[in-house]
């Protein structure tokens, strides 16, 4: 890991982290990179070596490992709170990160993206937490999990990696088996960190099936017989789970445990736009292991959190009354986490009405059209909002200063927008909306070249948003780099095939460097994918009679009128394009209604006497 970030402190570019979690890019957008070969190659590997990846690899059990032998040095010995309810939140969890947006997509009917690489990167640290993040899920997928849910306590309830790789141990043929010298002595139960029942599992089934053995080999190092070994035999699939373990909870105590980690997992999401999904998945087993403590300490006689007796024979020890107080400390931070996520759903709707706001003002052909009375009414209620928002928010976010900005610049404060945005992105550099939100000012300012810089960068962070390309290459097109713009609209289209405005840009490129067929091909391709693309109509008919293909461009220019009846101008090209068509009639038509909807339009009409389309 040091040498990957060296790496890429030195150079700027390196390969994309070797991290599962990144295999979710296939999943969205087709995207194969050096975290999901990773992650296929390991559950190969598991498939037939079983779950040693975990025990000998990952850096979260290292963390839990070393955060239990701090605690047991500390003469606190972790016990496991066993569940079988939360036991399956890493499964949903990896059906919902690698399987449920290709799922998604089948179910509306979307194509996959066109599969493509990314083993490079030079944004290493993109998709990583700060430091805050960080030093909190050290501290509480570490010390705090390990504490009341027992060693390893993220990887049993919350790791979405472990659920693939416990399920390719199921059919691994190398696993801990067992020889007659065993005497059921529990020396292997007891020194395993993994909280499998070894002793019980060899006694049943001559081997270790259990999906939770991360071949640590604790137990095979530790057996006083020597009966425990590693070998090659019949794998685990087929055979039993047993009976619950001791420590279960009560199916009473699973409900609410379950329903307390769903509460829990939406309440920390994203809270204050810092808490990853990871981070969220651990913080609500830590819940919901504390509310099963403390509906314990109120309905038992006896009660423990972890190794600590909280209560005995129904008397509350010290120790009782202390957690009492850390829970009514949690009860009310979960309680404002709640009130805070709701805000912010609220106000992320209430900003979302203004998305098409947003993206008509990015179309820099045009200067900002104005907001009408309820565009302004929207505007005006998402940033009150806001601004509630950040009256209940202890902690500030990059995500609320864009949105901040985004709604000040629609609201015609361009200078206030300009500094706010200058200053998010200065705090954070990887939010592509906020790019794009700089480029369109940068438009205003008539600085092109910081524009063309930022709507680069927006491509750079998010390739996955068109309106990156459209604006990099339509900066690029207007200053007469006609082959750089097309490049871009190209690479565009590599990722949005399916992008009408990508393709009509693409068109618009070509016929401005002569390339007629191909921008006739284009445009065809834009209003294919979507025929109510008027301006792809108007070019692909007038770039048709600008080439002298007039019998072609009659029925592109008809289709056209009778989509947009109202348009003066169009009428008088289209009958221009009859007139040269020989189609007089048709010709007058156009041009005696153009003249109807705009009288201006009468010298028109000395077209019609001459015969001729340039008079």
């Amino acid at each position: 890991m040091i040498a990957h970030a060296a790496q890429w402190l030195l150079q700027g570019v390196t390969l994309s982290p070797i991290e599962p979690s990144e295999g979710m890019e296939f999943a969205k957008h087709g995207i194969v990179n050096t975290g999901l070969v990773f992650f296929v190659a390991a559950i190969l590997v598991t498939a037939v070596f079983g779950r040693f990846f975990c025990g000998w690899g990952c850096h979260l059990i290292a963390l839990q490992d070393l955060s239990r032998w701090i605690l047991i040095k500390a003469g606190i010995k972790p016990r496991p709170l066993r569940s079988r309810l939360l036991g399956l939140v890493p499964m949903v969890a990896f059906v919902y990160m690698f399987l449920w947006p290709a799922i998604y997509r089948i179910v509306i009917g979307r194509p996959p993206d066109p599969t493509q690489t990314g083993f490079l990167t030079s944004e290493f640290w993109a998709t990583f937490p700060g430091l805050t993040v960080a030093v909190l899920t050290f501290v509480f997928c570490g010390f705090v999990v390990v504490f009341v849910l027992g060693s390893k306590g993220y990887c049993t309830y919350g790791c979405p990696y472990g659920a693939a790789f416990g399920v390719a141990d199921r059919i691994a043929p190398i696993r801990v088996r067992v020889t007659d010298a065993c005497q059921g002595c529990a020396t292997c139960t007891s020194v395993c960190t993994s909280n499998v029942r070894v002793h019980e599992e060899v006694r049943d089934h001559g081997m270790v099936v259990d999906p939770g053995c991360m071949k640590c080999l604790d137990c095979v190092a530790n057996c006083p017989n020597d009966a425990l070994y590693v070998g090659v035999g019949r794998p685990a699939i087929g055979t039993g789970g047993g009976g619950p373990k001791p420590g279960t909870l009560s199916w009473p105590e699973e409900v609410m445990a379950s329903v307390v980690f769903i509460l829990g997992f939406f309440a920390f999401r994203g809270l204050y736009g810092q808490v990853p999904f990871l981070f969220s998945l651990g913080l609500a087993a830590i819940l919901a292991g504390l509310v099963v403590v403390t509906w314990r300490v109120i309905r038992r006689p006896d009660a423990w959190v972890g190794p600590i007796r909280l209560k005995h024979t129904g008397r509350i020890r010290r120790s009782g009354w202390v957690f009492s107080l850390i829970m009514v400390v949690v009860a009310v931070f979960w309680l404002h986490a709640a009130i805070i996520q709701g805000l912010t759903r609220w106000s992320d709707h209430l900003y979302g009405l203004t998305n098409a706001l947003r993206r008509a003002s990015l179309d820099i052909v045009q200067a900002p059209l104005p907001l009408g009375s309820e565009g302004y009414a929207t505007v005006s209620a998402a940033k009150r909002s806001l601004d509630r928002l950040e009256r209940w928010s202890p902690v500030s976010s990059p995500v609320r200063d864009r949105q901040r900005s985004w709604l000040i610049y629609l609201e015609g404060d361009r200078f206030e927008a300009e500094r706010l945005i200058d200053a998010s992105l200065a705090a954070s550099d990887g939010d592509a909306e906020a790019h794009l939100l700089a480029a369109r000012i940068r438009v205003d300012d008539g600085n092109w070249v910081e524009a063309a810089r930022a709507f680069a960068r927006a491509v750079e962070i998010d390739p996955q948003e068109p309106l990156g390309f459209l604006g990099l290459g339509t900066v690029l097109g207007r200053h007469g780099r006609l082959g750089e713009a097309l490049e871009v609209f190209s690479r565009g289209l590599d990722t949005h095939p399916m992008s009408a405005d990508l393709w009509y840009n693409a068109a618009l490129a070509r016929a401005l460097q002569g390339d007629v067929n191909g921008a006739v091909s284009d445009f065809e391709r834009a209003l294919e994918i979507d025929p109510e693309h008027l301006q792809a109509r108007e070019n692909l008919a007038g770039t048709l009679a600008g080439a002298g293909r007039f019998e072609e461009a009659v029925p592109v220019f008809d289709e056209a009128v009778r989509r947009s009846p109202s348009d003066p101008q169009l009428r008088i090209m289209a009958g221009r394009a009859c007139l040269e068509a020989g189609l007089n009639n048709r010709a007058s038509e156009h041009i005696e209604v153009a003249i109807e909807l705009d009288p201006s339009l009468k010298p028109a009409r000395a077209w019609l006497d001459a015969g001729v389309d340039d008079r």
